[in-house]
């Protein structure tokens, strides 16, 4: 059993297969992944965003257009009393919309009729800038009572019971199915906000396992789930049910002792006639040091199969079965592979330490 440092996990959930267009998507135990490359599922994310923003603005403009139709539908009732009943909760409404629209109309009068004046001379300068202020106070006063009168038009046709007359009828009915259509478009955002949400959150996860890993590593699990390893051509001579899962460029190392006396000498020492050398007399207390020092053994490929992790160099070759590796620490630009019957791990050199793990595992999980 592996019990590296930085784990990925091997267990998967069971495979659940759902199609989304042409995408299937596969449940694992950080989550569900679709079985589509990263810049894919980015590209996949944004499109989506665009498709949920032209849902909605088109539903407001729906929304819009219901809004001019029931403001045309209340006009319609306002202007005619005698064709409907209208329920006693409603007069006070519709005598403020009349008085609103009786103001109005006076307003446009008033601008109608400054824009006919003829004026000449200085007298008639003079007059000019009286009816452009008249004119003016009473376009102001317009702008500010028509939003009056548009929302309590709105909210009158709104309130008022199913009319039987044209063109009330069919005005209401433009007004329903514009409110109909919008309410569909709007639900169909809210389902495709709800799965852009769960892409993203996927996204999200994707995205951090590619910095902390070097490699997608959710989405290899979800793929070896679903389709199993792509065959892969090494350097090791395979066995019989044997197949190679990864290679990857490496270098053996292992750990080496050295070593070192240390300490001094007592005594004193004369020398030996004319011969140069002195004689010491006393005894050596120095004692043995013991130094571990990591040593490249050679250079070549780490290669893992379904049985078996094997480094096959120049020089040097070793492999273990993964019934007798005891467990792996995985390091930033190493793995060290701890097998029974040996003290010291081979540490394996590589630029893909967290790959090479990731491979390691998935293949003891399967046997």
């Amino acid at each position: 059993m592996l019990h590296p440092r930085r784990r990925t996990s091997r267990a998967l959930k069971a495979l659940s297969e759902t199609a989304s267009g042409h995408d299937i998507v596969v449940s694992t135990d950080s989550g569900a992944v679709t079985l589509i490359e990263l810049n894919a599922l980015k590209s996949r994310i944004e499109d989506r965003h665009i498709e949920v923003n032209a849902k909605l603005e088109q539903a407001r403009s729906l929304r819009a257009l219901a809004d001019d139709r029931h403001a045309e539908l209340g006009h319609i009732l306002v202007t005619n009393p005698t064709k409907w009943n209208a329920p006693r909760n409603l007069t006070p409404m519709l005598d403020q919309a009349r008085s609103l629209q009786g103001r109005i109309d006076v307003d446009s009068e008033a601008i109608s009729t400054v824009s006919q004046k003829e004026r000449h001379g200085l007298s008639g300068l003079v007059g000019r800038v009286g009816d452009w202020n008249q004119s003016h106070t009473a376009e102001a006063d317009r702008a500010s009572l028509a939003p009056q009168l548009r929302a309590l038009l709105i909210q009158i046709a709104q309130s008022a019971p199913p009319e039987d007359f044209d063109p009330a009828t069919n005005v209401r009915t433009q007004a329903q199915v514009a409110i109909d259509q919008a309410g569909t478009l709007e639900g169909e955002a809210k389902s495709a906000s709800a799965e852009l949400a769960a892409m993203e959150e996927e996204l999200h996860r994707r995205d951090a396992a590619q910095r902390e890993m070097g490699f997608d590593a959710p989405y290899l699990a979800a793929y070896l789930a679903t389709y199993g390893p792509q065959p892969v051509n090494g350097p090791l001579q395979l066995k019989r049910g044997e197949r190679a899962l990864a290679v990857i460029p490496a270098r053996l190392a292992r750990q080496q002792s050295r070593t070192q006396y240390v300490g001094g000498s007592q005594g004193m020492s004369f020398p030996i006639g004319h011969t140069g050398i002195r004689y010491r007399v006393g005894s050596f207390h120095g004692h043995p040091v013991q130094t571990q020092v990591m040593t490249t053994l050679d250079s070549g490929n780490l290669e893992i199969t379904n049985q078996r992790i094997a480094f096959i160099g120049a020089v040097k070759s070793t492999s273990v079965a993964l019934g007798r590796i005891l467990h792996v620490e995985c390091y930033s630009d190493a793995l060290a592979v701890f097998r029974e019957s040996r003290e010291n791990p081979d540490y394996f050199l590589t630029d893909r330490p967290q790959y090479a793990l990731f491979m390691l595992n998935w293949a003891t999980a399967q046997t």
